[in-house]
């Protein structure tokens, strides 16, 4: 029905109100960032005189055509029949507010198109009136990816800037003599409606510089060459070094177990000579073959081998991908200042740090809307347990009982959860079958997944995870998200394995 005629009948049927009914809002337009919320309100008056006093409030998004309801209230009583899909799960009206004069609506994810022109409608036993409200969304390329390769031919480096807002960026580069250079910048639309940003440029390894990428809403990060470069692995000789004690020191081990087998005597415990080989610093092991007999031992010595083995190279792998100085600086300054005010469980009570790192065989849920942190703090858990005790926050994060952690970055998955697993971190080259790779993760408790900023969607990548859970053994699992992006999964982890990640919520 039109309003406006409603209005025109209302006054006509009711001339002699001495008080008009109207309806204002409370600002014309409200501005609130993607994935965070907004409260959007209209005050009515005169007040109820009853507490609903024939109160109808609809609120739509009369953008679109025909206009979608947002949320209805009649007489007390929630239509959520007539709410459109869109909102479901994601408004609500204050409605103790109502006793006031004030209509006020929140709606939180906010997605890019949510963006529109509202209209809110009151209407009591003394009239009716509505007023237009208009939201803007916004999304700007607050974190910028920083990413230097070295390139396949000639003596120069690839340096990359990548991140997704809204609407369209280009970028800009510039050297530290603010002289600008020529990038290469794709933009790729993403389901969230936002755009990808990728800019990328070549510069010589050898000349010391700086170079710096420009987003247009003006975030940006600075490469400094060469003391960013990626190092060769300086590890190597050291590596070879524990590789060729591992190897004397397994040698040893079947030596003893030859020995006293030929004496007739029960073979010395595999298990205790693989504790005590722990003791140390072995961080590669060698898998030899040994005689059949001690079989079931031999099989978890060839276990504990190849997981000594696979952890060496993820290591190597972060390392070689280490974080620039500024970004490791703010990603410790947020995990010392910043993560324990935000970290909660689903009771909204605080959450120390280790609580980050699941129990053998548990699965947790990192929950937090854009911009809260939740790649820092995946990024975290990388680099303290690639670094150990040197690590600034070892202090409070001990990983020290987790032998492997393969991190996995879900906004770029394509096939399923092995496939994208091996990909990512080059295990082809350690690991040659998908079985062996299930085989190393469901074994232990001493390994840890971490899938970071999982959405749902892919039905490769989801299927094979939904497997994969309900056959992981004592795997230890943590996977983050954005809230909304996995409804199924959190049904099937539940509150009690969830944790939340808190941001500042601004109120237009």
């Amino acid at each position: 029905m039109d309003w406006a005629f409603v209005l025109v009948l209302q006054i006509m049927i009711q001339p002699s109100l001495s008080v008009l009914f109207t309806v204002e809002a409370e600002q014309p337009q409200y501005i609130a960032e993607f994935g965070g919320e907004v409260v959007m309100g209209c005050r009515f008056q005169p007040k109820l005189l009853s507490p609903n006093d024939n109160l109808m409030v609809t609120w739509q998004r009369v953008t679109s055509s025909p206009a979608w309801e947002v949320y209805r209230i009649d007489n007390g009583v929630e239509q959520s029949a007539s709410q459109h899909p869109d909102y479901q799960g994601r408004v609500k009206l204050f409605t103790k507010e109502l006793a006031n004069g004030w209509a006020k609506l929140q709606i939180t994810r906010l997605r890019m198109n949510d963006s529109g022109t509202y209209q809110c409608l009151v209407k009591t036993r003394e009239g009716a009136d509505y007023k237009k409200i208009t939201l803007s969304v916004t999304a700007p390329y607050r974190t910028v990816t920083k990413h230097i390769q070295k390139a396949a031919e000639g003596n120069e480096v690839l340096l990359t800037c990548q991140s997704e807002g809204y609407p369209e960026s280009s970028v800009i580069w510039q050297d530290a003599h603010l002289q600008t250079i020529e990038a290469r910048t794709i933009a790729a639309p993403t389901p969230d409606q936002l755009f990808k940003v990728t800019s990328e440029i070549r510069v010589p390894s050898s000349e010391r510089n700086n170079y710096t990428c420009t987003f247009k809403d003006g975030h940006s990060a600075t490469f400094h060459i060469p003391d960013e470069m990626p190092v060769p692995d300086v590890k190597h000789d050291g590596l070879i070094v524990l590789f060729s004690i591992g190897v004397i020191l397994l040698v040893i081990i079947v030596a003893v177990l030859m020995f006293r087998r030929r004496k007739g005597s029960s073979a010395p415990s595999t298990r205790n000579l693989l504790a005590d080989s722990r003791d140390g610093s072995v961080s590669a092991a060698v898998c030899l073959q040994v005689p059949k007999e001690n079989e079931e031992e031999i099989t978890i010595f060839k276990e504990v081998c190849a997981e000594e083995d696979l952890g060496a190279f993820v290591k190597a792998h972060y390392s070689n991908s280490s974080f620039s100085s500024d970004a490791r600086r703010r990603m410790e300054a947020f995990g010392a200042e910043e993560l324990p005010q935000r970290l909660q469980n689903s009771e909204g009570k605080p959450v120390n740090l280790q609580g980050l790192l699941p129990e053998a065989g548990e699965t947790l849920f990192l929950e937090g809307p854009p911009g809260s942190g939740k790649t820092y703090v995946a990024h975290i858990l990388v680099s303290s347990w690639t670094e150990g005790p040197k690590h600034a926050l070892s202090h409070v994060l001990d990983l020290n009982t987790v032998r492997v952690l393969l991190y996995v970055d879900c906004s770029i998955v394509k096939r399923d959860l092995f496939q994208e697993t091996a990909d990512q971190l080059s295990l082809t080259k350690k690991i040659s079958t998908e079985d062996e790779l299930r085989t190393v993760l469901t074994r232990s408790g001493e390994v840890l997944l971490l899938l970071d900023g999982y959405r749902e969607g892919n039905q490769h990548f989801d299927e094979s995870l939904k497997r994969f859970l309900s056959q992981k053994g004592r795997c230890r699992v943590l996977v983050t998200a954005r809230p909304g992006d996995c409804p199924t999964f959190r049904d099937t982890v539940g509150t009690e394995k969830l944790l939340e990640l808190k941001t500042q919520t601004v109120k237009y």
